[in-house]
C-alpha cells in the first residue's frame, strides 16, 4: 500500500481511463476503497504540516477534490516535486502554481 510517485504523467479521456489511473498511482490492480482510505490517509500525514499543502487543504478542499477526476493530473505533479523536492519545495515551484491557479481563479 502506498502512493506511485515514479508516474510521470497522469491523463485521461473518460471515466474508465481515470479510474486506471487512480489504480496505477495507488498501486492497486483493482479499485479498492479500503486502499485508497489508507493511501490518503499517509499521503495526509507526510504533507500536512507543509505550509503549501496547507493552503490547498483549506476548509473547502481536502483529499477527496484534490483527487478529483478534474484535479488529479496537477495534484500528482505537486505530489511528486514534494517527494523529490524535499526542502527545496516551496512557493515557486511550477507544481504548486499551476495546481493553486486551477483552485483558488
Amino acid at each position: 500500500m502506498s502512493y506511485n510517485y515514479d508516474v510521470v504523467e497522469v491523463s485521461y479521456d473518460d471515466d474508465e481511463g481515470y479510474q486506471t489511473a487512480v489504480c496505477n498511482l495507488f498501486s492497486m490492480k483493482e479499485y479498492d476503497d479500503e486502499t485508497v482510505g489508507k493511501v490518503l490517509d499517509l499521503i495526509y500525514f507526510k504533507t500536512k504540516d507543509q505550509p503549501l499543502f496547507q493552503v490547498v487543504y483549506n476548509q473547502e478542499i481536502g483529499l477527496g477534490v484534490l483527487f478529483a477526476y478534474d484535479n488529479l493530473p496537477l495534484f500528482h505533479k505537486m505530489l511528486v516535486a514534494f517527494h523529490t523536492l524535499d526542502n527545496r519545495f516551496d512557493d515557486s515551484c511550477e507544481a504548486y502554481r499551476n495546481l493553486h491557479k486551477k483552485l483558488f481563479s
